[in-house]
Order: structure tokens, then C-alpha cells, then sequence
């Protein structure tokens, strides 16, 4: 590796690091806020809020057009006018959303009783998801420029701001209605922080319409708006199935779980974040054997991180919540694999990403989203609302499936290893199956749980300076 790469690679390292240290510690913010809000409201308004953020997530991936994705792209295809571009696709995007804003107040009536929101809080739901997807929109420009002080101070504002907010409004101005506190709480530092993000970029990049940044942005954007959409989908939208099958009081539950669940996500996002910029400068340098040889650490120490997830997290599952919420433990397991492959996918997608193949990219998300929902539909109606997680595990597994076929037309197969993959797939996978059948006996699932802490804290131990030739990328 020349030194150049080399340094890109260090450069890389030390912005993972922190990208993952710091989201850690903010989610941890999240998770310490969990007794309370658990505490604050019942499990029904916490289903309710849960059901306001999946449509959240849903609707910001059809406000952003999917342009978020092309960033990085963007600043290999224009690195000297990367801001114009940023700017004039801003530009864009806010177009497109007040349009659909406009149409969504006029026929409100009309879906009003399907969403079950009053009009303030479905315009709410409108600035909190454009500020979401505005978020995303920027932290991919600080990504991409392993800029992850200023990412993790948008962030640290974001939810702490969230908790705070969110604390007041449910016991001083919403007592009765407490979701509402919630929801309004989570909405303001997002429409704030999208409010100067708007003045940055633009003063930045100081245009407002390009012919060509527009359609270069729309050519990749547009295709991927089924892809993130169907993102959301497969993400969201079982808790907004569970609370219109089942009740609000199991989609609380399940999302309890769940939000639990994703600080394995958090983690292997944080570590996405740093990856993908290395894997796109490092094979626009035609080096695909270093990203080869470096995916094999990578892949095997997220593999560890996930097996030991899944056995330390029954115990914080009760440390966080009280009892009611506990009959979701064995929901640790489905939705940790699940989790798991949302990793394993971002390996063959940025592969797609990189090669601008957007629509590929669309095409085998949507089919999982659809597979999804059909199988939440069958199996919640006849095993409830925890066969979510399960079907949730599958969809993801296919998820991963679809990109590795799609990946394989560029190389996929060649840039990542197969075999290599599927051995961690199969501990992981076997991990997993054990410690849910051992569930049942709480002596041995314990005892069982902490050999297997010890063994991968053993294992990190020995292969201490693995880990450490994988941070540095020096293969």
C-alpha cells in the first residue's frame, strides 16, 4: 500500500473509531432516556410514537428524492464544486417537498383516519421528516470528508435536544396526552438543526439551480427513492402492522425491543460510515485486493460483536424497563440477526452505490419490502405480534441475498469474499439458534451467555493486533 492510501487508510481508522465511540455514547444518552420515557408513558402512547417514526422514516425518504445517496458519488465526480452541487440539489429537494406539502394539507381529509393524526401533527410530520432527511443529506458531505466532529455534534444536539425537550413537553404542557410530548419533542431540534443546515449549504455553495448537477443528481436519485423507501419499510413499518393488527400495547413492546436492538445497527452504521469512503477512493485506485483482504477482519469482528450482543442484552433488556415490557426479551435474538445483515447488505449495495447502479439497487430492496410485508401480514394474524421480528430476520437475510447477485455483475464476488462471508454467516447463524433454545432455562442460558462473553473477549485478546492491522488498514 503506498503511503498516500495508506494515510486515506489511517485517515479512515481514526474517523471510525470515532464515529463509533461517539454514536455509542449517544445512543447510550438514548438508552439511559429509555427508563424514563418507559416510565412517562404507557405502553400504548409509546406504540403510537413509535408508529409517528415509522412514518417519519418513510416519509423523509420520499421528501429527500433520494438524493442523499449521490453525495458520494458527487464529491469523487466534482470535488471542485462539490458545494455548488450540494447547494443546487438543496435547492431541489426543498422544491419537491413544499410541493408535496401543499398536496398533503389539500387532501388531508381524506387520509385522515387512516394516519390518525390531528393536521398540526401531520405537519409536524412533514418538517421533522424533511429535517431527517436534510440530516442525512449533510452527514453524507461530513462522511464522505471524515469530518466526524462536526457529524457527531449535529447528532449530540439532535438527541439530546430530543430527550430534553421531549421530558418537558410530556409533563408540563402534554400530562394527558404524553405521546404528543414525545412527538413534538422529537420534532423541534430537527427542524432546527434543518433550518441552518439550509443557510450553510446554501451560503456555501451559493446556487440554487444547475442543468446539470439537477439531472445527474435525478438520474441516480430517482431510482433510488423505491430502495430507501423500501428501507424504511422493511425497518418500520411492522410496528405500524402490529398496532393496527394486534394493539398499541404490543406495538410498544415490540418497539421497546427494537429500539434496543439498533444499537447494534448504530454500530455497524458508525463503522459504515468510515468504510464506504475508504472502499470508493480506494477502488477508484483500482486496489480491489485491499479492500478485499481488509473485509475479512472487518466482517469477523462485527461477527463477534453481534454474538456477544445478543448474550449481554437480556440482562440490560430488565436493568432499562420495567416488567411490562419484558415479555419482548426473546425478541433479542431475531432482531440482533436481523441487524446483523443489515451490515453484511451495505458490503454488496456500496458496490452498487460506487457504480451508480441505483435502480439494481431498488430493484432487490423493494421485492424484500414486499416480501416483508406479506409475511407480517400471514404470521402476525396467526402467531402474533413477535413473529415480526422473525420475518424481519428473513426479509433482511433475502435483503442481503438480492445485493450479493446484483453485486456480483461488478465484481462483487471478486472484491469480497464469499467463503468468507459465509463462515461468519454460519457462527453467527448457529450462535443465534443456541441461545434461544437455551432460553427457556434461565440457569443455563446465563451460565452459557457469560462462557460465551468470556471466549470472544478471549478471542479480541489474542487477535488484539488484528484488530489493530484493521484499523490501520495495513495489509
Amino acid at each position: 500500500m503506498d503511503k498516500s492510501s495508506e494515510q486515506l487508510g489511517r485517515t479512515a481508522a481514526k474517523a471510525g473509531i470515532w464515529y463509533t465511540v461517539g454514536n455509542i455514547l449517544l445512543k447510550g444518552c438514548v438508552f439511559l432516556s429509555l427508563p424514563i420515557f418507559t416510565r412517562l408513558l404507557s405502553t400504548d402512547d409509546f406504540g403510537i410514537y413509535n408508529a409517528y417514526i415509522a412514518y417519519e422514516q418513510i416519509l423523509s425518504a420520499i421528501l429527500g428524492l433520494g438524493l442523499y445517496g449521490t453525495v458520494k458519488n458527487a464529491k469523487i465526480e466534482f470535488p471542485d464544486k462539490f458545494n455548488q452541487y450540494l447547494s443546487s440539489v438543496l435547492s431541489l429537494s426543498i422544491g419537491f417537498s413544499a410541493i408535496i406539502f401543499l398536496l398533503a394539507n389539500l387532501l388531508y381529509p381524506f387520509y385522515a383516519e387512516f394516519i390518525g393524526f390531528s393536521r398540526f401533527t401531520t405537519n409536524c410530520l412533514f418538517f421533522q421528516s424533511f429535517g431527517s432527511y436534510l440530516l442525512f443529506f449533510y452527514g453524507a458531505k461530513l462522511n464522505i470528508e471524515f469530518k466526524y466532529k462536526s457529524y457527531l455534534g449535529l447528532s449530540f444536539f439532535n438527541i439530546v435536544g430530543n430527550i430534553f425537550i421531549s421530558i418537558i413537553l410530556i409533563v408540563y404542557v402534554f400530562p394527558n396526552e404524553k405521546y404528543l410530548g414525545r412527538i413534538f419533542g422529537s420534532a423541534l431540534p430537527l427542524i432546527i438543526i434543518a433550518f441552518f443546515i439550509c443557510i450553510y449549504i446554501f451560503h456555501q455553495g451559493k446556487m440554487l439551480y444547475s442543468n446539470k448537477f439537477w439531472k445527474y443528481a435525478l438520474a441516480i436519485g430517482i431510482p433510488l427513492i423505491p430502495h430507501v423507501v423500501s428501507q424504511s419499510l422493511l425497518s418500520q413499518f411492522a410496528r405500524v402492522m402490529i398496532k393496527d393488527m394486534v394493539g398499541t400495547s404490543e406495538a410498544g413492546i415490540y418497539s421497546y425491543i427494537f429500539t434496543l436492538c439498533t444499537i447494534l445497527f448504530i454500530v455497524g452504521n458508525s463503522f459504515e460510515n468510515a468504510w464506504t469512503p475508504w472502499v470508493f477512493l480506494t477502488l477508484k485506485e483500482n486496489k480491489e485486493d485491499d479492500v478485499r483482504k481488509a473485509s475479512k477482519n472487518y466482517i469477523a469482528f462485527f461477527s463477534l460483536l453481534t454474538i456477544g450482543f445478543m448474550c449481554v442484552m437480556p440482562e440490560v433488556t430488565k436493568l432499562v424497563a420495567g416488567e411490562e415490557y419484558w415479555g419482548g426479551i426473546n425478541l433479542i435474538v431475531p432482531l440482533s440477526l436481523g441487524n446483523y445483515f443489515i451490515f453484511l447488505y451495505t458490503l454488496p449495495a456500496n458496490i452498487e452505490y460506487y457504480h451508480k447502479k441505483t435502480a439494481y439497487i431498488s430493484a432487490g430492496t423493494v421485492l424484500t419490502a414486499i416480501i416483508n410485508i406479506l409475511l407480517n401480514y400471514v404470521f402476525i394474524k396467526i402467531f402474533g405480534y413477535k413473529s415480526a421480528a422473525y420475518t424481519t430476520m428473513v426479509s433482511y437475510i433475502l435483503l442481503f441475498v438480492f445485493h450479493w447477485i446484483i453485486a456480483k455483475k461488478y465484481r462483487g464476488n471478486k472484491i469480497y469474499s464469499l467463503k468468507i462471508i459465509m463462515t461468519n454467516i454460519f457462527i453467527v447463524l448457529v450462535s443465534g439458534c443456541v441461545l434461544l433454545l437455551v432460553s427457556c432455562n434461565p440457569f443455563l442460558s446465563v451460565l452459557l451467555r457469560y462462557i460465551i462473553i468470556f471466549g470472544i473477549l478471549l478471542i479480541l485478546f489474542l487477535k488484539r493486533n488484528m484488530i489493530s492491522s484493521m484499523l490501520r488498514r495495513n495489509k
